[in-house]
């Protein structure tokens, strides 16, 4: 499974609880999808998942805006 599908996958049915479906390019912040504890959940999912640890610094909007700029961010460190 791509990367951008698992994210998917967890944003869909653990935090949005399907009554929302999110595509690759939907911004997660701006329009209210996920919330600040959305987002440290999604976080905690990532590192749990590629086995990593996601510095403070890089919890920026810039890093997760969309699935795609996610998976971007993840790629650049190295997951595949």
């Amino acid at each position: 499974m791509k990367i951008q599908e698992i994210i998917i996958q967890f944003v869909n049915e653990e935090l949005l609880n399907f009554t929302l479906e999110v595509a690759p390019d939907d911004n997660l912040l701006v329009d209210d999808m996920i919330d600040s504890i959305g987002m440290l959940r999604l976080v905690m999912f990532l590192e749990e998942t590629y086995g990593l640890k996601i510095p403070h610094e890089d919890l920026i909007i810039e890093n997760f805006r969309t699935v795609d700029v996610i998976a971007g961010y993840l790629q650049q460190r190295g997951v595949k």
